[in-house]
C-alpha cells in the first residue's frame, strides 16, 4: 500500500469522480484511476461504486476513510516533526463555529506560542451530533464542542472540559432604553427578540424555558441574529464572538443576571492520539482560562 494510492482513494471519495479528484491532486486522470485500482487489487475489496462518471464510496470503502487519514495525518506528521527537531507538525481540529471564541482561541494560542514551529488545521464541525463521526472517519484527532455532548460519545471517547464563556445580550444600536447594567431575563422578556429555531441551540433553550421571550422573529441561522439585531428587529442572546461582532457594529451589549455560562470541552479517542496530539492534550488538562487572556 503506498501513500500516493490512499491520497487517491481520499481525494476521490471528497470529490466524487476521479476527474476532479487528479484536478484537486493536479495529475492525470489514469494516475488516479490506476491508483484505485492499484489499492483495490491489493486489498481484494472493491472501494467504489461507479455510476455514470461518478464514483460513490462501498462499504469497505468507507471503512478504509478513517484509517486512510490517520495514516496519511501520522505520515505528515512525522516528517514534520523530524525537520523541525520535534518542535513542529501540524494539529488537525474540528470545532463548533459558536466555540472558537474564548477558552478555545485562548488554547490554542498558548499551545502554539509554546513552540513557534507548530500549526493547527480547525475544521468546521458542522453538526453538533457528528463529533463521534468526525473523529472515527479520521477529519480531526480532537474535536472542541459544547458540554454536555450531545448526544453522548461512547465510552471509549474522552470528554476534558477546558472553559466555559458567558451569554451576552445584544441590544439595536437604535435601541432608546437600553439597561446600563445586567439585563434579567424578565427585562428581555418584555422587548421584541431575534431566537435560533427550536434544536439549535439546547442550551438556550434550556435558558429562556423559565421566562419565554417574545420572539419577533426565529431564525434557522445563528448569524442572522446579529443582523437582524442590528437592522432594528429585536434584541437578541449571543455568544462571545457574535458579541463581539455587534458591539463593533454598533450595538448595545449587556451580560445576562444571573449569569448564564456555556461549558466548552474537548473529545478524542486517547488510544489514537498522535505524539502532537497528546501534547496538546496534556496541556488542556494544565490549561488556566484565567491566565490565558480568554
Amino acid at each position: 500500500m503506498e501513500l500516493h494510492q490512499l491520497r487517491a482513494f481520499l481525494s476521490v471519495r471528497d470529490t466524487g469522480s476521479a476527474t476532479a479528484a487528479a484536478a484537486r491532486l493536479g495529475v492525470r486522470q489514469s494516475t488516479v484511476s490506476a491508483a484505485i485500482r492499484a489499492l483495490e487489487q491489493e486489498l481484494a475489496a472493491q472501494l467504489f461504486h461507479r455510476v455514470g462518471r461518478g464514483m460513490s464510496p462501498t462499504p469497505a470503502g468507507h471503512a478504509l476513510v478513517g484509517p486512510a487519514r490517520r495514516i496519511l495525518r501520522d505520515c505528515e506528521q512525522a516528517a514534520e516533526t523530524l525537520a523541525a527537531a520535534g518542535q513542529g507538525g501540524r494539529l488537525e481540529l474540528a470545532a463548533l463555529s459558536t466555540v472558537v471564541s474564548g477558552p478555545f482561541s485562548s488554547l490554542v494560542s498558548a499551545w502554539l506560542g509554546a513552540a513557534p514551529g507548530r500549526a493547527i488545521r480547525v475544521h468546521d464541525l458542522d453538526r453538533e451530533d457528528a463529533v463521534a463521526e468526525v473523529l472515527t472517519g479520521g477529519t480531526a484527532e480532537i474535536v472542541c464542542t459544547r458540554l454536555p455532548v450531545s448526544p453522548p460519545v461512547n465510552d471509549a471517547l474522552t470528554v476534558l472540559p477546558i472553559g466555559s464563556w458567558g451569554w451576552r445580550v445584544a441590544f439595536p444600536p437604535q435601541s432608546g432604553a437600553v439597561p446600563e447594567d445586567a439585563v434579567t431575563m424578565r427585562e428581555l422578556s418584555a422587548v421584541p427578540t431575534v431566537l435560533v429555531a427550536a434544536g439549535r441551540n439546547s442550551a438556550l433553550e434550556r435558558a429562556t424555558t423559565r421566562t419565554p421571550l417574545s420572539a419577533a422573529v426565529v431564525a434557522d441561522q445563528r448569524e442572522a441574529r446579529t443582523a437582524l439585531m442590528l437592522a432594528g428587529v429585536g434584541a437578541t442572546i449571543v455568544g462571545p464572538r457574535l458579541a463581539v461582532d455587534a458591539a463593533a457594529a454598533g450595538a448595545h451589549v449587556r451580560p445576562l443576571d444571573p449569569p448564564f455560562t456555556q461549558s466548552i470541552g474537548l473529545v478524542f479517542d486517547p488510544v489514537r492520539l498522535s505524539p502532537l496530539a497528546r501534547e496538546f492534550v496534556a496541556a488542556a488538562g494544565e490549561f488556566d482560562e484565567g491566565n490565558a487572556g480568554g
